[in-house]
């Protein structure tokens, strides 16, 4: 501000100087310009500088606001990053869990088939057993029809029990 009035004070003696004597109200219009500077400044200055204060002080809030927001946006940056871990953690950790729970549904599935192929195996050879017998004993009972049916024939027990042996073998 100095500046500029020290520079408003002298301009008025460069232009005189630089004149070659023609107009002489250069020195008037100065002091006239002059007078109506200081009066703007003497009633304007309080207005002026108020005015600009309040304009820095905005510029200030706003500043500050925006320094606010970004500190909270940093804040939840980082918040958001520390979830992001822990959300690739938690799946990093069900993916193993899955891998490991997959592993032992299948070893459980294996060992409940061996177990179900035993039993049809066991069942099966019990049916077969069961239907041999059954077939035997059908066999014996009619080779025994057959034979008791005829009453001319009469067997000693050795004979009929290698009938038997025969038939069934």
């Amino acid at each position: 501000m100095k500046k500029i009035l020290l520079f408003l004070l002298l301009a008025p003696c460069f232009v005189y100087a630089a004149g070659a004597g023609g107009e002489a109200d250069i020195i008037e219009r100065t002091i006239n310009f002059v007078i109506f500077f200081a009066l703007v400044y003497y009633f304007g200055a309080d207005k002026i500088k108020v005015i600009f204060k309040e304009r820095r002080d905005g510029i200030a809030q706003s500043l500050a606001k925006i320094e606010e927001k970004l500190q909270e946006s940093n804040k939840e940056k980082q918040k958001a990053l520390k979830q992001l871990e822990e959300s690739k953690k938690m799946a990093s950790d069900i993916i193993e869990t899955a891998h490991k729970e997959s592993a032992m549904i299948a070893q459980k599935i294996e060992e409940n088939t061996k177990n179900e192929i035993e039993n049809l195996i066991r069942h099966f050879n019990e049916e077969m057993s069961y239907e041999r017998r059954k077939v035997e004993a059908s066999v014996i009972e009619a080779t025994l029809d057959k034979f008791l049916n005829k009453e001319a024939i009469i067997l000693d027990k050795e004979v009929l029990g290698n009938a038997l042996l025969k038939k069934v073998a």
